[in-house]
């Protein structure tokens, strides 16, 4: 043991018996007996060597050395004070940091929604939305980079814990005008065909699209990382592509495009992903409430 140090309870004890006058007034107060709180300015004495309080039978005054402490004893017991109540906010989430890793199709239609009602109710949690290819987002989980991901599961996430939040589908996007849009449905392989603007390596709706339309080796001409690019692409009549419905619901109203279910359906599972290693932090955990709360409503 190195030597021993002044307690909170200590300074607790100096600063009211200075301020109540006598020890017997600062015991009732404390709700300690009078010999106890001698006991406790003794030990204190004791611990740093010199007498703190002038004590007559009756009163009790800091010595200068008392005097010294008092104004440290009180910013000691503020900061304790403080980090103790900044620790109880966090437990209930009124402050923290929530970090998001997520694909940006589910960022419009099931990260912003939960976020909205979650900001409304915690505003002082600071959060940070990234959007990420699906690789990058389980990255960013592993990492640590974010407490949360919203992407596709891998095979090979062993250490992350996935729980689906949405069945999402792929669907045909056309140019306006296209032969292909005047029918309800599209097939699969009605777009071998066709000129794909395919998604970028590492982006999860490319590898389940060139499985789904059997395309091997180098690919299309064209490549985009993410959604708007590839409707831009699509709405200047440079090729047909896939997308998933959750990516383009945003699109819906572009009359410059096509949205065509796909058929046979493909479907993708939206899950919330987390390490399975590491609690969630008080505001991740809070945040995992807001999402429950959309699977009463269909996102």
């Amino acid at each position: 043991m190195g030597m021993q140090q002044l307690s909170t309870r200590h300074l607790i004890a100096i600063i009211t018996i200075s301020e109540a006058g006598s020890v017997t007034a600062a015991a009732a107060e404390l709700n300690v007996t009078q010999p106890a709180l001698s006991a406790t300015i003794r030990q204190a004495e004791e611990i740093v060597g010199i007498a703190l309080f002038d004590r007559t039978s009756r009163r009790a005054k800091p010595t200068p050395a008392g005097l010294a402490l008092i104004p440290e004893a009180r910013r000691i017991l503020t900061d304790v004070s403080r980090a103790t109540q900044q620790l109880r906010d966090l437990a209930e989430g009124r402050i923290g940091h929530l970090s998001i890793a997520s694909l940006p199709s589910a960022i419009s239609e099931i990260v912003a929604p939960a976020l909205r009602r979650f900001m409304a109710e915690y505003p002082g949690i600071r959060v940070a939305v990234r959007d990420a290819l699906n690789t990058e987002v389980a990255r960013a989980v592993k990492s640590g980079e974010a407490d949360l991901g919203f992407g596709i599961p891998g095979e090979e996430e062993n250490n992350l814990k996935t729980k689906t939040l949405f069945e999402d589908r792929f669907i045909a996007v056309l140019p306006a005008g296209h032969f292909l849009g005047e029918r309800e449905t599209v097939y699969w392989e009605d777009l071998r065909s066709e000129t794909l603007i395919e998604g970028a390596k590492g982006s999860n709706t490319r590898a389940s699209v060139r499985e789904n339309l059997k395309i091997e080796g180098v690919g299309s001409a064209i490549e985009c990382s993410f959604v708007p690019t590839t409707i831009g692409m699509v709405r200047n009549g440079l090729g047909v592509s896939v997308l998933s419905e959750l990516a383009c619901r945003i699109f819906a109203n572009d009359d410059q495009i096509a949205l065509r279910p796909l058929l046979p359906i493909v479907t993708r599972p939206i899950s919330i992903l987390q390490r399975a290693d590491r609690d969630l932090s008080p505001a991740a955990q809070l945040f995992m409430n807001f999402l429950e709360y959309l699977g009463d409503n269909e996102p």
